[in-house]
């Protein structure tokens, strides 16, 4: 369901103009004159006035604000007031978000078109029915941390989040599934287990596994996993944009012997559907899916694309295509098992011909985001794995038997696209 335009605010001022606002305050912050010289309230004003959708459209520059306002918040903060929603506020919030979606409050306010609701009435929309004091304890929380408005006493209305949570095609509500059922696990457990292993870096994928309580196959878990890897995919820039792949066309075998991109452990199919919105002339078996069973089980690809199960430490059935691409694959890796799934991929490759392409996170040597590095010690804390930097994907694949062309970066400045043939 699309978010009714009611509930979007419209920013009231340009990007260009809020910065110059801000930019006019900062100066009294950074003199510590700012009860003097810049009201309190003018500043909130001017931060009120920054709206997501001022920006037009333009990922990059509302990523660049972004990351301002975490900065700002990090200098507005005490130590303690930063160590409080660490440890104190995050648990709560996400217990609160996961009972709500338990009792299947977000998905039916959504479906009814949102609007201001009583207590009661939200109470009337959970399966199983939730006691009337717990669902107020839970969404006076959730207020607090704009999730939902308060409006009145016992009176509540949705915001743009709280849609989405409802709405199954944002994939919001699997995200947060899949921090429930094993990223918070993962991290509660990994200090523990680092110091059972003295603080040495992990690389044992089988330990971490078990010991983490990180990704494992479940019936229970398997659909927001998925769901999640599908928002995650579509937040960022198509690998298609970030690489020209007419390239790869130019110069293709498009004979029907051999595609002209296989997209090796691509869930349920955004990028290669990417590859086939550029070239939707692309002769049928051009474009191959491949994953596990149970995921290409659930993919909705094009008629065009042809859909795979194979798993891809075993040798690639598909030999010869112009290329092969992973996105976010090898970070879900230690070096070893890396090797051995990019040997299976070397085997099918024809030299001089075929490309390898990774559509990864290449870490800065200095900066890194808070995306970044977040995501490095998800992947250890989940599979013993990291993201590596250039210098690291330099090496592996050296290792492994290929040569890097060219590195590729998305304007988001998040991943890059690696571009590698067999040396």
């Amino acid at each position: 369901m699309q978010i009714p335009s009611s509930i979007i605010r419209l920013g009231s001022v340009t990007p260009r103009r809020a910065s110059e606002s801000l930019a006019h305050y900062s100066q009294y912050f950074a003199v510590g004159k700012y009860n003097m010289l810049a009201p309190t309230q003018d500043i909130i004003a001017a931060l009120d006035a920054v709206q997501s959708d001022a920006f037009g459209g333009n990922e990059v520059e509302r990523l660049k604000v972004r990351a301002a306002a975490r900065r700002l918040l990090a200098r507005v903060e005490t130590p303690y007031e930063r160590a409080w929603g660490f440890c104190f506020e995050h648990p709560v919030v996400c217990a609160a978000l996961q009972t709500c979606i338990d009792v299947g409050l977000w998905k039916p306010w959504t479906s009814l078109g949102g609007g201001e609701k009583s207590l009661d009435e939200l109470v009337a929309l959970t399966t199983p029915t939730i006691d009337t004091n717990l669902l107020r304890r839970f969404v006076r929380l959730l207020a607090a941390f704009n999730v939902v408005e308060e409006t009145a006493e016992d009176r509540f209305k949705p915001t743009p989040f709280s849609y989405a949570i409802g709405d199954e095609s944002t994939k919001v509500r699997a995200s947060l599934e899949a921090g429930t059922y094993q990223y918070h696990v993962a991290g509660h457990n990994l200090p523990v287990y680092l110091s059972k292993i003295a603080y040495q870096e992990p690389t044992d994928v089988t330990m971490a596994s078990t010991s983490l309580g990180g990704c494992r196959a479940h019936p229970l878990t398997l659909k927001p996993f998925t769901g999640h890897m599908e928002a995650w995919t579509a937040w960022k820039t198509p690998w298609a944009k970030v690489y020209d792949t007419t390239k790869l066309v130019d110069g293709a075998r498009l004979d029907g012997a051999s595609p002209l991109v296989v997209d090796v452990g691509g869930n349920t199919g955004i990028d290669i559907s990417h590859v086939l919105a550029k070239h939707p002339d692309l002769p049928a078996g051009s474009l191959v899916l491949q994953d596990l069973p149970e995921v290409i089980a659930n993919a909705q690809a094009d008629k065009r694309i042809t859909a795979m199960a194979h798993d891809f430490f075993l040798p690639q059935p598909v030999k010869g295509s112009r290329a092969y691409f992973m996105h976010a694959v090898l970070h879900d890796w230690p070096d070893d098992k890396a090797k051995q799934l990019l040997g299976n991929t070397k085997d099918a490759m024809v030299k001089g011909y075929s490309k390898l392409f990774i559509y990864d996170i290449v870490l800065p040597p200095t900066g890194a985001s808070i995306s970044q590095a977040t995501m490095d010690v998800e992947m250890m804390s989940l599979l013993s794995a990291s993201e590596r930097t250039q210098s690291a994907w330099e090496t592996l694949l050296t290792g492994a038997g290929f040569k890097i062309c060219n590195f590729w970066p998305d304007p988001q400045q998040y991943e890059m696209v690696i571009e590698a043939e067999v040396a």
